[in-house]
């Protein structure tokens, strides 16, 4: 968390429009910010261990003199990066989140707004992604506001240091860096915009209130008042309880591993991968050799004395990579990488019989993940609701379920005595929930015709055979 200023030191401060700028600059060189940009990177797959990697070479030049040296270059090599990142990130929150919020009230889920689901999953895959995102109740709508969108863009947020509570906040967003910067001041009475051009930092919106009221005529539009919520609109959405990114320390030194391997490979596969000559009987002296080094990149061939009868030979040579000590490195750090992040590896579940007891063994541990990243989404919905005019408790989430959809069938005909048709419907993977209605519709219908049902046909069946013996 961002603690360099606090809430009580905007208060404090003489010049607002100074200490806007203030707060901002520190928050771009905060640890919080830069790690919340390499955790983007992480995530859309630009590992920047990798991608700063570069191979040494050796390249023969010569000097004024003529004379052939090798020297040392750094040339750009194999740069691979894994998802792993991203794939669990986004496991995690649409297993959690796929489905949206339930409230046992539909005129409460109303309020939030048709959109409010979507918003919900963008802002909880970025608080998992950065630590935290916060979230603007904007009059009738989610507004997702990033820690940190890019180098120059942002959300720095101001602590009360008494309740530790977000008690303020400053967006931030420049386009360029010759370009100005813009500021959004969030208090808890209004907001208030500031511009940055040419070195100085200036109001250029006094504070207005969350939710205007305006008088319209056909001519102009006139502000004539408006009101403020009991509290902050601005919510944040933590990935933990700890406030930080899921991108920990043991993940990401695995990823780099990982990556590492798969890059340094890829270098030798390249530096191995056609024949090279060795040509017996050159008689060279060093500096002709170093002068060949060039030649030798290129046409893959190395030099030796003589041969035994002092005749010139050449042999064509390959070099086998050795890849199983990098293999089982791999699988073992997947594995490791799985279990830590405590992701489901769709690998673990393979064919169609797989039981839902075992489903449910596989997935035991994303489930355990999922009941702790649900306590921060319950309090981010709780808080949104209570800006609405909502106080509850019954706030729940529908997670994404992994299920043999043969075996659940084959559990509703077990149960189907004990059940009733809608519920029989509902829990059919195969129907869809706006069916259930039209197809209940054509079961009574089909009562309703005196006509056997096809159970009742069945069982009609069955009986007629048992009569006759079995035929």
């Amino acid at each position: 968390m961002f603690t360099q200023y606090t809430f009580q030191d905007w208060e404090s401060a003489r010049t607002k429009s100074t200490m806007v700028e203030k707060i901002v600059e520190a928050y771009k060189g905060s640890a919080d910010f830069l790690y919340a940009l390499e955790a983007d990177m992480y995530f859309a797959g630009d590992n920047p261990e990798v991608m700063s990697k570069v191979v040494m070479t050796l390249d023969a030049v010569k000097g004024e003199n003529g004379q052939a040296t090798a020297r040392n270059v750094e040339i750009i090599g194999n740069r691979v990066s894994s998802n792993f990142f991203s794939r669990f990130v986004t496991q995690q929150n649409q297993f959690l989140l796929g489905n949206g919020v339930q409230l046992q009230d539909d005129s409460a889920k109303n309020k939030l707004g048709k959109a409010f689901d979507t918003a919900l999953q963008q802002i909880g895959r970025n608080a998992l992604v950065q630590g935290v995102c916060f979230g603007f109740w904007n009059k009738d709508h989610l507004e997702t506001l990033k820690a940190a969108s890019d180098s120059r863009s942002g959300f720095a947020p101001l602590y009360d240091e008494e309740t530790g509570s977000l008690k303020a906040g400053i967006q931030f967003w420049q386009l360029d860096d010759e370009k100005p910067t813009y500021y959004r001041l969030f208090e808890i009475d209004g907001i208030t915009e500031y511009k940055k051009a040419k070195a100085r930092t200036l109001e250029i919106t006094a504070k207005e209130p969350y939710i205007k009221k305006v008088r319209k005529d056909a001519l102009s539009t006139e502000t004539v008042g408006g009101t403020n919520y009991s509290t902050l609109p601005i919510i944040p959405f933590y990935a933990n309880d700890l406030c930080r990114s899921e991108l920990s320390t043991n993940i990401k030194s695995k990823i780099d591993l990982y990556d590492r391997i798969l890059s340094d490979y890829g270098d030798n596969l390249d530096r191995t991968n056609d024949i090279y000559w060795v040509i017996n009987n050159f008689g060279g002296t060093t500096d002709q050799i170093v002068a060949m080094l060039a030649d030798i990149k290129r046409i893959k061939a190395t030099y030796t004395e003589a041969g035994a009868n002092g005749q010139s030979t050449a042999e064509p040579h390959t070099i086998e990579v050795p890849y199983l000590a990098r293999q089982t490195a791999l699988d073992l750090l997947k594995k490791q990488l799985y279990q830590d992040y405590m992701a489901l590896d769709m690998d673990e579940l393979t064919g169609g019989s797989l039981t839902n007891v075992a489903i449910k063994a596989a997935t035991a541990n994303l489930n355990l993940k999922a009941d702790m990243y649900e306590w921060q989404a319950f309090t981010f919905v709780q808080q949104v609701l209570f800006l609405n005019g909502v106080e509850t408790e019954d706030i729940k989430f529908k997670r994404r379920a992994i299920t043999n959809d043969s075996e659940v069938v084959q559990d509703i005909a077990l149960m189907r005595d004990d059940i009733t048709r809608k519920k029989a419907l509902e829990l059919n993977p195969y129907i869809q929930a706006d069916e259930i209605d039209d197809l209940l519709k054509d079961m009574d219908a089909e009562d309703a015709s005196g006509l056997p049902t096809a159970d009742e046909l069945q069982a009609q069946i069955d009986a007629a055979r048992q009569n006759n013996g079995g035929e």
